[in-house]
């Protein structure tokens, strides 16, 4: 992704969370506080342990209304869903990552945000 493609995809991003955090955010925030769901470098929610059926199917609805706003932004902006979804990955594990909470980065590895420290961001986030 060029560094333009990406900042263009990063604004778009930004208006992506607002409305996106208004649709899910009481269910997202209650998973990633209690632990049972963490936030991922692709922009998607998801369980840094084995889930229950009832936890895993609240994720998935969560990822549902995600992709929908990815789509729909990037048909808007002439970015590629996958795109949209990095870039708003990056605010998400800056914003939404507290102290306690699990996230998967890039490598595809669970960590938990120890007090005092900074989500490690994929590279793509600058």
């Amino acid at each position: 992704m060029t560094a333009a493609r990406f900042a263009f995809a990063a604004a778009a991003a930004l208006t992506l969370l607002t409305a996106a955090a208004h649709a899910q955010s009481d269910d997202a925030e209650a998973l990633r506080a209690s632990g049972e769901a963490g936030e991922q470098a692709d922009g998607y929610l998801g369980s840094p342990g084995p889930a229950s059926a009832a936890v895993q199917s609240r994720i998935d609805a969560i990822n549902i209304k995600r992709r929908d706003y990815y789509t729909d932004l990037a048909t808007k902006r002439g970015a590629t869903v996958s795109e949209v979804a990095a870039t708003t990955a990056c605010e998400l594990l800056r914003t939404r990552v507290q102290p306690g909470y699990w996230y998967r980065d890039a490598a595809k590895a669970w960590k938990k945000r120890a007090a005092g420290t900074e989500v490690a961001l994929p590279a793509y986030c600058g």
